[in-house]
């Protein structure tokens, strides 16, 4: 009998190693014949290779210049998946077919985790739910008149900076002092509610500046994420995080919490002052009208409180880290290029002549230098640098540019296997030379001042929402704030770029880390958090 069974279990074991064989020969042969990069290690493919800090935007931009807009990758325990910067693939992923190419799974239950159900965390339907009855808060509409309040924010951080340097020239960490403006703007514009003077640091700004750099360090982790929401609810995963000895992990539960507890209290406090009929404290801040839209919907459409909670920690989240990185990367290729921030200087300086209520959203809209800076900046450097999608289904995704597969075959469009992960290369498809030219990778303002190639126009219809870039991708899951984003950016440097000078330390080396966002951090330094210090003093000084 043990004899039988032995005999019949020896005949399963090989029947599952057979299939398992099968199931991933199907999966690999696919993809077998698109071309990529060799895997630097068996265990873990090229991953390593796609977020190490210090070189994966370059590995990133690499890949799909060398292999062809769509490249393959090898991934954990011989898995592969696809980078793609290809134009047409990109518009058939996140808009023609954006219902086959969901959000990655891992993705979106590490911001559940993170955040709750907010419109980063949810797919389908709920997802959809959320988009609609956000978008009509970050209309230009209601953008015009947050102006003056950004103007007001604005002025504040430039009084602040300029206390410091008002002796001389002194050397400034500018992400400390974006971050707070950036938080002071999302609080103010997209809650009603002031965090504070930005003249010191808070318990909550301090956690939600340390959120993006603490997720980053742990990002490889992030494909076991899903299986927390197994381990029951909210409280009960938390007390048993809390039983793992790892310091790092036990300061992102910290910081979950504080944030979590602000937003319910904005919450509050939002639903408070719509009983007692008070009127927004800035104009039209987004969760007011979210929570006046969700309490005139059917019930059926109606967010939970969950949801609504989940919203506040996102918008905190992603106008804060996103927003704050790319206005500091504007000042930091500004005081690498002298003679732009003269430029730029010399024409908001001729607009406003220091008159800060001359500054309103038609005409900050109307700087073509400004606008030039702006663009260029967002396409050569996008916060995000890579997004992810997992396919639903069996779907054949076609090229704009054929590329050689590795049998010799011209291949115009490559089958993609239901559960393949998708890596949108953001940063690839900003720097593609087939579309941007064989300067792509260089920053030039002034190629928007002209008219832009032809490789640009023609793929207006499958770009990005912004721009002919995909810096803020496209679909339904294109980022819904890139308006008040590139508003907070125009009013910052119109303010700061009248009054201060920015120069590059001598004594100081800035690179810029891949990670959850691209972050600033002062080569040979052992911190994880965004550093930018740069030599500030007043115009004329």
């Amino acid at each position: 009998m043990a004899s039988s069974i032995s005999g019949n279990g020896g005949a399963l074991l090989l029947a599952s190693i057979c299939l398992g064989g099968i199931w991933l020969y199907r999966r690999v042969s696919t993809l077998r014949n698109v071309p990529g990069p060799p895997s630097s290690n068996f265990f873990t493919g090229s991953l390593l290779d796609l977020i190490a800090p210090a070189t994966g935007r370059d590995w990133q931009i690499h890949v799909n210049n060398v292999y062809g807009g769509v490249a393959k990758f090898g991934t954990l325990f011989g898995g592969s998946s696809l980078l793609i910067n290809d134009p047409r693939a990109l518009h058939h992923i996140l808009v023609k077919e954006q219902d086959v190419f969901e959000e990655w799974d891992a993705f979106a239950s590490t911001n559940g985790l993170l955040f709750g159900p907010g419109l980063v965390a949810t797919t389908g339907a709920q997802h959809k739910k959320q988009r609609k009855m956000l978008t009509p808060a970050f209309s230009v509409k209601y953008l015009r008149g947050m102006t003056p309040m950004f103007v007001n924010i604005a002025r504040e951080l430039e009084t602040h900076i300029s206390s410091l340097v008002k002796g001389s020239a002194r050397e400034v960490d500018v992400t400390a002092w974006l971050n707070r403006f950036a938080l002071e703007a999302i609080g103010r514009g997209g809650m009603g509610h002031s965090f504070g003077s930005m003249a010191k640091a808070t318990e909550f700004s301090d956690a939600t500046k340390e959120l993006a750099a603490t997720v980053s360090v742990m990002v490889p982790g992030a494909p076991f994420t899903p299986f927390f929401k197994y381990l029951g609810p909210r409280q009960l995963r938390r007390f048993v995080l809390r039983l793992i000895p790892w310091s790092l992990l036990q300061r992102l539960v910290d910081i979950v919490n504080i944030m979590d507890n602000e937003a319910q209290k904005i919450l509050k406090e939002q639903e408070k002052d719509i009983d007692a009929g008070v009127d927004d404290k800035d104009g039209k801040d987004i969760m007011g009208i979210l929570l006046r839209a969700n309490r005139s919907s059917d019930e059926s459409e109606r967010m939970s409180e969950d949801e609504l909670v989940g919203q506040i920690s996102t918008l905190v989240f992603t106008a804060m880290d996103t927003t704050s990185g790319a206005i500091a990367r504007t000042l930091h290729l500004l005081a690498q290029h002298p003679e732009v921030q003269t430029k730029l200087r010399a024409e908001i300086t001729e607009a406003y002549h220091g008159q800060d209520e001359a500054i309103d959203f038609s005409n900050l809209t109307a700087l073509p230098y400004l606008d030039a800076v702006i663009k260029e900046t967002l396409r050569v450097h996008p916060p995000i640098p890579t997004i992810f999608r997992q396919t639903m289904q069996d779907t054949v995704v076609p090229l704009l540019h054929p590329i050689t597969g590795a049998d010799g075959t011209v291949m115009n469009e490559v089958h993609v296997e239901k559960g393949t992960d998708i890596f949108i290369n953001i940063i690839g498809a900003n720097h593609n030379p087939k579309t941007w030219g064989e300067d792509a990778s260089e920053w030039k303002p002034e190629r928007w001042l002209s008219d832009l190639p032809e490789s640009v126009t023609k793929i207006k219809d499958l770009a990005g929402v912004f721009a002919h870039q995909m810096t803020f991708i496209a679909g339904n899951r294109a980022c819904i704030g890139f308006n008040f984003a590139q508003l907070e950016m125009r009013v910052v440097l119109a303010i700061l770029l009248q009054s201060l000078e920015f120069s590059i330390p001598k004594d100081k080396e800035i690179g810029w880390n891949v990670g959850l966002l691209m972050t600033p951090v002062v080569k040979g330094s052992n911190s994880i958090h965004a550093q930018l210090p740069l030599i500030v003093k007043k115009v004329n000084a």
